[in-house]
C-alpha cells in the first residue's frame, strides 16, 4: 500500500453547525487532490444560484463525479482536513472558474438539486426583478 492510497481527506467548513463525519480517498486520480474540485463545483454554484454548498454535500458532488469514494472502516494513517471555505477564500477564482477539465455532464443539475426547494436564489430573485 503506498502512502497516496491511504490517505484520505475530510472536508469541513469552520462556520457550518453540522461537522463533517465521512472522509474520501481518492480513488481514480482524476484530480490531484479535493480542494480544486470542490472549488470549482463551489465557485459555479455561486455564479449560478448565489449559493454556498455545505461541506457534505461537495463531498458527495467529489464521489458522484471526480472519482472520490467514502472511506469505510477505520480512518487511514494519513488523514488531512480541508478547509472548503479556506480554500474557496484563497482560490484563483477565474483560472478555476473556468477550468473546462473539471466540467462534467450533470454537474449543474446535481448543483440544483442540492439547494432546497424553499430556497430563494439569486438567480431567482434577479429574474423576479427582470420581471
Amino acid at each position: 500500500m503506498t502512502v497516496d492510497s491511504c490517505m484520505a481527506y475530510l472536508l469541513h467548513n469552520p462556520v457550518e453547525a453540522v461537522v463533517a463525519d465521512k472522509a474520501l480517498f481518492n480513488f481514480t486520480h482524476e484530480t490531484s487532490h479535493p480542494i480544486e474540485p470542490a472549488v470549482y463545483v463551489q465557485l459555479q454554484a455561486e455564479a449560478l444560484y448565489g449559493v454556498r454548498l455545505g461541506a457534505r454535500r461537495l463531498g458527495e458532488i467529489l464521489v458522484q463525479f471526480y472519482g472520490y469514494r467514502w472511506v469505510k472502516g477505520p480512518l487511514p494513517i494519513l488523514l488531512e482536513k480541508v478547509d472548503v471555505r479556506q480554500a474557496r477564500e484563497e482560490a484563483d477564482t477565474d483560472d478555476l472558474f473556468h477550468n473546462d477539465a473539471l466540467d462534467r455532464d450533470g454537474l449543474i443539475r446535481a448543483i440544483r438539486q442540492s439547494i432546497p426547494c424553499d430556497v430563494v436564489t439569486l438567480a431567482e430573485r434577479l429574474d423576479e426583478e427582470v420581471a
